[in-house]
């Protein structure tokens, strides 16, 4: 069931009550219910909590009978927050008991009520048929589209949801009922609904009408199995499961080049994968000067040697060994050409 909130002025929340459950179209309505007895005063409320309904209903019950007891049946989906504490606050302050009965639904701000139920003697009397819905869920706002809101009106949102939450934890404590309650309704968002289980229920101490026996249901085996699930519950949030470890990703080898078509059988082209090469260094080496090998000079003639004066010619003088000779090129030697070809510099 959504959660609404009136919207009256800028901000429904400031102006407004706090609205659970859904909006029927008018608010409770009071009228005789079935079991209304000699004993009992006996009332069905039906309908959507709203502001003033505490009031209506005192003026409902000052003109009825005097009898021992009264007791409110509800069938309501919810309405005001507020009206509601005010409603539950009546009901444990004069003495008055409620109830939920079968194919029947108290839910948001009519379980929050429904808690105030007292009995003649100032016990609890809060009965829920078995079959019976009593729902519980957080409080929501609605806001209009087309408007635009500053940050102190989220302030002051904020600081009134706080308020609120304030409030019922204030008025449980008032009405003497176990604060788990607000932990069950604050389990649930405005959008969604915590119904009690029948177990639960008898853990908050409300009674459980049997429909199949017609009689109350015993509470103390559900309290034993709500404290083992409690208790399970604990050690499961104290040792809460070991994240899956992933494993680590595995280097891939290289793949060596597949031979293209024509080159051993493949058909598909496949693009060889390079293998990366190491450096090599070559050795820088100067160039060096070729020498120069000996050329046997020839002797020239000297006038007048020999007694002749005939032009004659010097014997070649023969060295102890005789080395190879390359045979003289037909170029001459440039000027420095073994300096420039030694890459030397002046």
């Amino acid at each position: 069931m959504a959660t609404r909130l009136a919207s009256r002025g800028w901000l429904g929340l400031v102006l407004g009550g706090t609205l659970l459950g859904a909006t029927p179209a008018a608010a409770l309505d009071y009228s005789v219910h079935p079991k209304d007895s000699a004993e009992v005063n006996a009332i069905l409320a039906k309908g959507r909590f709203d502001e003033g309904d505490t009031q209506d209903l005192k003026r409902y019950i000052a003109k009825l009978p005097k009898k021992a007891s009264t007791v409110v049946y509800f069938n309501s989906p919810g309405g005001n927050l507020r009206e509601s504490v005010v409603l539950g606050t009546f009901f444990y302050q004069n003495k008055i008991g409620t109830a939920v009965e079968q194919r029947a639904a108290c839910a948001s701000a009519c379980a929050i009520s429904f808690m105030g139920g007292r009995g003649a003697d100032g016990k609890p009397y809060r009965v829920k048929w078995s079959s019976a819905k009593l729902g519980f869920h957080s409080f929501g706002r609605e806001f209009p589209d087309d408007r635009r809101y500053s940050s102190d009106d989220m302030k002051t949102v904020l600081q009134r949801a706080q308020t609120e939450v304030g409030v019922l934890a204030e008025y449980l404590r008032t009405i003497d009922t176990d604060l788990d309650v607000l932990r069950i309704m604050l389990g649930a968002t405005h959008s969604q609904m915590n119904f009690l289980s029948n177990d639960e229920a008898l853990g908050l101490g409300i009674q459980v009408f049997d429909e199949k026996t017609n009689a109350m249901m015993d509470p103390a085996p559900a309290l034993e199995r709500l404290a083992k699930k409690r208790a399970e519950d604990r050690i499961a949030s104290a040792n809460p499961p070991a994240a899956p470890v992933t494993p680590a990703d595995t280097p891939r080898t290289p793949r060596t080049a597949t031979p293209g078509p024509g080159a051993g059988g493949s058909d598909g082209p496949v693009t060889p994968t390079a293998t990366p090469r190491a450096p090599t260094t070559t050795p820088v080496v100067a160039p060096q000067e070729t020498p120069r090998r000996a050329t046997p000079r020839t002797a020239m003639p000297t006038p007048g040697s020999g007694g002749s004066d005939a032009p004659g010619v010097a014997p070649t003088a023969t060295p102890r060994t005789a080395p190879t000779v390359r045979p003289p090129s037909t170029a001459e030697r440039r000027p420095g050409q073994g300096i420039a070809d030694s890459g030397a510099r002046l």
